[in-house]
């Protein structure tokens, strides 16, 4: 598991044209793993200052899984946008409140 997190640079590379729409496609794509890496890399935009708020609803949609690393990712992005998408948040969490119980 540790040498995967030194490949983590990777998702850090910078935005091409057209990416918000291959994230969107990665983000609904059937293979877990590779859901993951498209939360982190849209993460990772988030955090270079990009705006990837477009991406909401399909990130969201991500939290449906029992993978606990690929909730915590799609709870921080949640936490980012909230405040600037407030309809989407409620929906979040209900999602949220629907996975606890």
């Amino acid at each position: 598991k540790g040498s995967r997190k030194q490949n983590d640079g990777k998702f850090f590379q910078t935005t091409k044209r057209g990416e918000i729409q291959e994230l969107k496609e990665e983000l609904h794509a059937t293979d877990k793993q590779k859901q993951k890496d498209a939360v982190k890399k849209v993460i990772a935009n988030m955090t270079v200052g990009k705006d990837v708020s477009a991406l909401f609803a399909d990130v969201v949609n991500c939290m449906q899984t029992d993978n606990v690393e690929l909730k915590k990712l799609v709870y921080l992005y949640v936490m980012n946008y909230a405040k600037a998408q407030p309809e989407l948040a409620i929906l979040a969490i209900n999602t949220f409140r629907k996975d606890a119980s």
